[in-house]
């Protein structure tokens, strides 16, 4: 019966999957004509291959699946995903799929935009862009109900000093969000802690990532991985739960490790609100001046904005000047003022 279950979800997925190729709505890529495929890294999920297209220049990401009974449904659902959220520059491009036979199964991987690149080659003044970059993308999955989940270092990818967001294996819409944080001691320092003390009860969610976002925030300043030294195991783990975080780097400005500082806090309610708050905030530290920021009416708090209020996390003053419509999206000016 099980069987039975398992072919007749198969089935769905292929038709799924075929469907969406002949009606164009996904690019099918004949795996014959990718060359020179190199294996450039593997995880829980699969492994990812670099290649070639029909001996062009033009490098592709080829990501496969590891878990047979699972590859069908976790193509669909990232392939779900990346279809919502493609259009953001800063996440990594859906190219299509491709599939090959082996012993007479057919495997299929998405075949998606490559970028490489490495943070420590970079100025402060791109290091502040990328850190934007990186936060304008978790936001906007925010804003797709989507939480990443997987935000670590080897998901952060930098193409001609662009990031590029990938791996969405872990994604799930906020409502599916689960609490299994198993297979985490590889990315153990990028883990909201607060899901190792409870387990059971304590699901990922947005402000899960905002931690994230606070160790990657530090990794772009320094170069290199949290806690590189040490072994990624019980020991650090238990001393995360106790506070141990990251040094700040000399010479990082005040308003970017305080910035990361209240997204590493153990405590989820102190750390920043969201994302929209992170991206104003690091908005406001590239350019103290004037601004124009998009929110959506529903999060609009006009109380936060009023003149002399301010966030003390950040070390930041809000003034909200007006609010007006433009194609019924609504936009409030700031003025945002360094104290």
């Amino acid at each position: 019966m099980l069987k039975q279950t398992i072919l007749k979800n198969s089935n769905h997925y292929i038709e799924w999957l075929e469907k969406s190729i002949i009606d164009e709505h996904i690019n099918f890529y004949d795996y014959s004509g990718f060359k020179n495929i190199q294996p450039i890294g593997s995880g829980s999920y699969g492994n990812v291959n670099r290649a070639n297209w029909k001996n062009t220049d033009h490098f592709f990401a080829l990501k496969s699946f590891s878990n047979d009974k699972q590859t069908l449904e976790e193509i669909v659902k990232e392939l779900k995903i990346h279809r919502s959220v493609d259009v953001h520059e800063n996440i990594i491009r859906l190219c299509g799929i491709t599939k090959v036979e082996i012993s007479e199964i057919q495997k299929y991987s998405l075949v998606l935009e490559y970028a490489d690149g490495a943070i420590n080659e970079f100025s402060w003044n791109d290091k502040f862009h990328l850190a934007l970059q990186l936060a304008t993308a978790v936001e906007f999955l925010h804003d797709n109900d989507i939480i990443h989940r997987d935000l670590h270092g080897n998901n952060i990818l930098i193409h001609q000093k662009n990031i590029k967001l990938a791996d969405f294996g872990l994604s799930k819409k906020i409502i599916e969000a689960s609490s299994d944080i198993s297979k985490v001691l590889g990315v153990l320092p990028y883990v909201d802690p607060k899901s190792f003390d409870d387990k059971e009860n304590y699901k990922l969610n947005k402000k899960s990532d905002v931690y994230s976002i606070g160790v990657l925030l530090w990794q772009i300043s320094s170069g290199y991985r949290p806690f590189r030294e040490v072994d990624y195991g019980l020991s650090l783990m238990l001393s995360i739960l106790n506070g141990k975080r990251e040094k700040i780097i000399n010479g990082t400005p005040v308003e970017y490790s305080n910035l990361y500082i209240a997204c590493w806090k153990y405590e989820p309610n102190e750390r920043p609100n969201s994302m929209q708050e992170v991206v104003l905030t690091l908005r406001a530290t590239i350019s103290p001046e004037i601004i124009i920021y998009k929110i959506n009416e529903d999060n609009v708090s006009l109380e936060k904005y009023k003149p002399n209020s301010e966030s003390s996390k950040f070390n930041i003053k809000y003034y909200a000047e007006s609010k007006y419509y433009v194609k019924s999206k609504c936009y409030i000016k700031y003025y945002i003022i360094k104290h």
